[in-house]
């Protein structure tokens, strides 16, 4: 009777021994990933349950990044904002004091133009008086002039007229008696006589 099956002689070498032991090896770690999935429920593939939840998880995620992106654009804008508030208050003060500045500056050159004022007018009524008794003096040395030469001859008083001043002679004559003045008038030289005339005239 002949045997059902015979086996061949496989030739040993350590060739073939690595590639035993390299089978052995991956049948070994295949049997340890199945036994190890089957005892802790493992799964190299994700389940739709799980899948959605790590897609929430990933939206929640990319909220929460794009929440804090937002919280530094706005905090960002609300500093620049702030500063340049801060800039806008410190040139608002700034014209504040230059307003208050300008404002004591007017008051100060208006009270100045009113004590000028006051001064001017004080020195106008100073010069209106030192007119008045200029022209008092002058009425009462005119006067005693008209005396004094009221009281001198004719004949002596008429050639004293042509050496005087044109005005002078006529203020004189101006305030002398008619008569007396009628008397020297016949001394005075003619063409003094005729400026006199001129004068006396512009003075009636």
């Amino acid at each position: 009777m002949k045997p059902l099956m015979t086996f061949r002689k496989i030739p040993i070498s350590s060739k073939n021994i690595m590639i035993l032991i390299l089978l052995l090896l991956i049948f070994k770690l295949f049997f340890a990933g199945y036994f190890v999935t089957k005892r802790w429920g493992l799964s190299f593939s994700p389940s739709p349950s799980q899948a959605v939840a790590q897609e929430k998880s990933s939206e929640v995620k990319s909220e929460e990044i794009s929440g804090v992106v937002n919280d530094e654009q706005d905090f960002e804008y609300l500093s620049l904002l702030d500063k340049k508030r801060s800039e806008l208050d410190r040139k608002e003060k700034e014209l504040t004091q230059k307003k208050e500045q300008l404002n004591k500056l007017k008051t100060e050159i208006g009270n100045t133009l009113d004590n000028l004022a006051q001064k001017e007018k004080g020195i106008d009524k100073k010069i209106s008086q030192l007119i008045t008794l200029k022209e008092s003096m002058e009425e009462a040395e005119l006067k005693k002039l008209a005396k004094v030469f009221e009281a001198t001859p004719p004949e002596q008083a008429g050639p004293m007229f042509d050496k005087l001043d044109v005005e002078l002679a006529a203020k004189i004559l101006f305030r002398m008696k008619g008569r007396n003045a009628g008397k020297i008038w016949g001394y005075v030289d003619p063409d003094q006589a005729v400026r006199i005339s001129r004068e006396l005239s512009n003075m009636q």
